[in-house]
């Protein structure tokens, strides 16, 4: 599942190596942009389920908590006030990334424990068919390290394609799901929920605000859903979403 392991965690942050000057400003302003508004989109941890391995292992329930969406890509799951953090700066290395998250440009932010949702795309070069090692530090300056296992469908990410803009799904802890969208930065769901119709089968409904005006950009969207009942490899149906050729949306959890 791309589950994440809590190696260390500390409140220093130290020098930064390899800066990632492949990163356009306009893509870095998507990945600060998509950490912002995917904040409001998000759920309540779960608790673990015993003789799973779906779920990473963490220090505490407000840890950070990382997890393959596809071979491209992963999500963060941070902990922090109302106010969804943004990516600060991106640092690769040899097969490891450093995610620095800094505070919103939000003049208040109501002190509300909440879950955050950051979508991060591989940078070009790194392999994720190989362990990452993803170092993340907060707003707040806290520093922890994560490890995301090798995937047997991983690749090396070039650096002329870009990352996969299709629904996923990750299972962030036993009992929750991040669900990947795509959509408008003004239209972001706002809650979920998971049915299970069998131990191999469920279906995910997401919850939108319907009396917004959606602009016409494509961000991805992050979603916190608990989900129970199902095994960790159950087939997972997106509810009303058909792809381009009118056919259900079966979300990717990938391996």
């Amino acid at each position: 599942m791309g589950p994440s392991e809590t190696v260390r965690s500390d409140s220093t942050l130290t020098g930064m190596t390899v800066s990632l000057r492949a990163f356009s400003s306009a893509v870095l302003g998507a990945l600060v942009l998509a950490s912002a508004l995917s904040g409001c989109a998000t759920g309540a941890g779960a608790s673990p389920a015993p003789g799973s391995t779906a779920g990473p292992i963490v220090a505490d329930e407000s840890s950070p908590r990382a997890a393959w969406l596809d071979a491209t890509s992963f999500v963060l799951k941070t902990w922090g006030d109302a106010c969804a953090p943004q990516v600060g700066d991106l640092v690769a290395g040899d097969q490891s990334l450093e995610v620095v998250l800094v505070a919103g440009a939000e003049e208040a932010c109501a002190e509300v424990l909440t879950a955050h949702g950051t979508y991060i795309g591989l940078p070009a070069g790194l392999d994720s068919s190989q362990p990452v090692e993803v170092t993340v530090t907060t707003a707040d300056g806290a520093r922890t390290e994560l490890t995301l296992p090798g995937l047997e469908s991983g690749e090396i990410q070039p650096a002329d394609r870009p990352w996969a803009q299709a629904p996923a799904a990750a299972w962030i802890d036993d009992h929750e799901l991040s669900v990947l969208t795509w959509g408008s930065s003004t239209c972001m769901p706002s809650s979920g929920e998971f049915d299970a119709v069998s131990e191999s089968e469920g279906v995910v409904r997401l919850h939108s605000h319907t009396d917004t005006i959606c602009t016409m950009d494509l961000v991805p969207q992050i979603t916190f859903v608990p989900a129970a009942g199902v095994a960790e490899d159950a087939a997972l149906t997106l509810a009303d979403h058909v792809d381009a050729d009118g056919a259900p949306v079966v979300l990717a959890v990938v391996r």
